[in-house]
């Protein structure tokens, strides 16, 4: 699936002259009845014994915790992403597992859809604009640029159309509950996007996240003139932010998960503790071995070990 080298190595991986035993968790996220099994004989190869397991409730997930040096735990780590079977699965450090700041990418990660495509479609021009979002979220096509490509080819539209477009939107499964139980963790929730406004406000209300981040269309005469205001939310921005809400909040980035699925959230996700990638592009799933691609976000809150 991966090649150990292609991904940046985690916050915990120690030197190996500072290499130690420290107490991981291993988190299973299966539907496959053999899938404890496949996780068993990883550890066993590894000479790890396992501590104790934890069969959770939600998403049919599976605790092994175990007690090995950083080094091996992140070979196990690589060798269950390699496994290449149809579960999700994490594994990392007891100590700080459950994180204080959570940052959320919006578009095809907390919804289901790229809100601009949707309101593309609904105008008629949908494949025009698809073509354009996919290849800049695939990191062929230069973000900003994609962006006022695909927004230019809005004007004259009138500027009810977002509201209408919010109404519509669906989360992806799991989404109300990751932001709910976080927030009663008392885990601060910020949702950062690319997408505009008046949809980007309508979900971050929605959902409950304490702050919200995103672009802002220009209106003028009740319609879209084609352009973006400055300054725009881009890759940059979405790092700033992560950096911006550990400053503020007087914590490190270890203690920082950021989620997200395009090339415009991989810097955020590589410099997080945790940046997980939701339904990733290529780009992103060989860029960071947290991963969601068989489960649902719910995923999320039992790898930071919050169950209720």
């Amino acid at each position: 699936m991966n090649d150990e080298k292609s991904f940046p190595e985690p916050y915990w991986l120690l030197k190996e002259s500072d290499d130690k035993q420290m107490e991981f968790v291993v988190v299973l996220v299966s539907e496959l009845e053999n899938g404890i099994d496949i996780a068993q004989r990883c550890l066993y190869k590894n000479k790890i014994s396992i501590d104790s397991i934890n069969a959770m409730s939600d998403n049919n997930a599976t605790e092994f915790f175990i007690t090995t040096t950083t080094k091996v735990a992140w070979k196990v780590f690589i060798e269950l992403l390699e496994a290449g079977h149809d579960f999700d699965c994490f594994v990392l450090p007891l100590e700080g597992r459950e994180k204080k700041l959570l940052i959320c990418d919006m578009d095809s990660t907390i919804v289901q859809t790229e809100t601009l495509d949707d309101i593309a479609k609904f105008i008629g021009i949908g494949a025009q604009v698809s073509e354009i979002t996919t290849r800049a979220m695939r990191g062929e096509l230069d973000f900003r640029k994609a962006l006022d490509e695909r927004v230019s080819l809005l004007e004259g539209i009138s500027g009810n159309v977002f509201a209408e477009i919010a109404e519509t939107v669906k989360f992806n499964e799991g989404a109300e509950l990751l932001i709910n139980r976080a927030r009663k963790h008392g885990i601060r929730t910020v949702l950062v996007s690319g997408g505009f406004e008046p949809v980007v406000k309508f979900v971050a209300d929605k959902l409950g996240f304490d702050r919200y981040v995103c672009n802002k269309i220009e209106i003028a005469n009740g319609n879209l003139t084609g352009k973006v205001i400055e300054p725009i939310v881009d890759a940059e921005t979405k790092l700033n932010v992560l950096q911006e809400e550990c400053s503020q909040s007087g914590i490190s980035v270890e203690l920082a998960c950021a989620v997200g699925d395009g090339a415009n959230d991989l810097p955020m996700l590589q410099a997080a503790g945790i940046g997980v990638g939701f339904e990733a592009k290529p780009l992103v799933r060989s860029g960071t071995p947290y991963q969601v691609n068989y489960s649902n976000l719910i995923s999320i809150l039992l790898m930071m070990g919050i169950a209720e």
